[in-house]
């Protein structure tokens, strides 16, 4: 294989047009690579003429990929093209770079392959020796060509909401079963949610969804049934275990705030709150442990115990509490209308939360017939939040879409491992 070929093949051009490398390696601040552009032109693109002479060359810069981490530039000498005919000239196109362009397509493709992990704009520019505009101009093209084609709809959706651009909440909806992004919406009124899916899909398609999985957002019930006619609104079970669970803790900090700071009884409630959030079967009955704050050894049940004896209230309250927690977990609807006939005298806190759980009792009933939950949309939520994070926040809103649905839409194919 020739000096030229291996040239050739390290710098990944594949146009049998360029010819002659050279490479300069005097100057520090860049890889230099010298080369001709130059074919055979017969006839006019404008008149059609056989009249076509060459004229000179024109010598343009290219920016290429890196390499061995030293900025590299393609010094190509362009063949120019004249009709003698019309008088009209011609430059010689390479596949390498667009007309027009400074930039390799190569570069281009590795701008693209940056963009969908979790980076800067600022890093990937420096990496590939562009000026963050080009960056993001190469996010507006991906960001179109990942716009969704809204010919479908998923029978069954994860609603909810998450903090986007400055203060603003924002709505999104996924599938639930494949967790694919289904729409990004930049606020969460009502009037924006209801025109979107009205405008963008037809009754047919909207009647196909037959669940919602969201959480008791009062805002968004009132206009489900409106967008979708046949859909059944289920409840997320995680957000009834923390519901319940918050009330529990809520109740254990005002028994706690009774005693002074510096008792055992308050120690107990304020460095070991964990434990009260544990189901009672779930405590260690046998094996003691050494709680440092109390300077004492005791099990953790003696522990629960020792704290849940310091409150009538808050004790009705642990177990009401963990038996709704335990039915809700195992998607028991007759258990869960047990747990609510045996509450009885309460902390406000729960007796709250009841209250909302008697009212929605159907979303609830609806949830223990299926294994649907917002688990995912909150996980892609926590990952939004994490390319806020990166990017030190946005104030564009549409660069933060299209950044999340490049990352999510677009999956790039991770490499197997290594075979010797």
């Amino acid at each position: 294989m020739s000096q030229e070929q291996f040239t050739r093949n390290l710098l990944q051009i594949k146009d049998q047009n360029i010819k002659n490398f050279r490479v300069s390696d005097k100057s520090r601040d860049a890889l230099r690579i010298y080369a001709d552009l130059s074919y055979n032109l017969s006839v006019c693109p404008r008149c059609g003429k056989h009249e076509i002479v060459k004229n000179g060359f024109k010598t343009v810069n290219i920016r290429i990929p890196n390499i061995s981490e030293r900025t590299a530039l393609l010094i190509l000498r362009k063949q120019r093209f004249l009709c003698k005919h019309c008088g009209h000239t011609k430059m010689a196109q390479t596949t390498v770079v667009e007309g027009q362009h400074q930039i390799s397509r190569n570069v281009l493709h590795g701008i693209t392959g940056s963009l969908t992990e979790d980076r800067t704009m600022a890093s990937i520019a420096s990496q590939y020796n562009v000026s963050t505009n080009t960056v993001s101009r190469q996010l507006a093209v991906l960001g179109k060509q990942t716009q969704p084609a809204y010919n479908g709809l998923p029978a069954s959706l994860c609603i909810d909401e998450f903090r986007s651009t400055g203060n603003q909440m924002s709505f999104i909806a996924i599938d639930a079963q494949k967790h694919d992004l289904v729409t990004i919406l930049p606020g969460r009124k009502n009037k924006e949610i209801k025109e979107f899916f009205l405008n963008h899909y037809d009754l047919k398609n909207r009647e196909k969804v037959t669940q919602i999985v969201m959480d008791f957002n009062s805002q968004y019930q009132s206009i489900i049934h409106a967008i979708f006619p046949n859909t059944v609104i289920i409840a997320d079970n995680f957000h009834l275990v923390q519901m319940t669970l918050r009330s529990l803790n809520q109740t254990r900090v005002q028994v706690m705030k009774n005693f002074p700071k510096d008792t055992p009884e308050y120690r107990i409630f304020k460095y070991y709150w964990r434990l009260y959030l544990m189901s009672y079967e779930d405590l260690e009955k046998s094996k003691t442990q050494w709680f440092s704050h109390l300077k004492d050894h005791y099990t953790q049940e003696q522990l629960v115990s020792k704290g849940l004896s310091l409150s009538e209230v808050l004790t009705r309250t642990y177990f009401s509490a963990h038996d709704l927690v335990e039915a809700i977990r195992n998607r028991d609807y007759p258990a869960f209308i047990k747990a609510l006939g045996e509450v009885e005298n309460v902390s406000p806190q729960l007796l709250t939360t009841i209250k909302t759980f008697i009212h929605k009792k159907q979303f609830i009933k609806n949830m223990t017939t299926c294994s649907l939950s917002n688990g995912p949309i909150e996980g892609v939520n926590r990952k939004i939040k994490q390319i806020k994070r990166t990017a030190y926040g946005y104030r564009n809103w549409t660069n933060f879409h299209y950044r999340i649905q490049i990352e999510f839409n677009i999956r790039v194919q991770k490499r197997g491992p290594i075979r010797k």
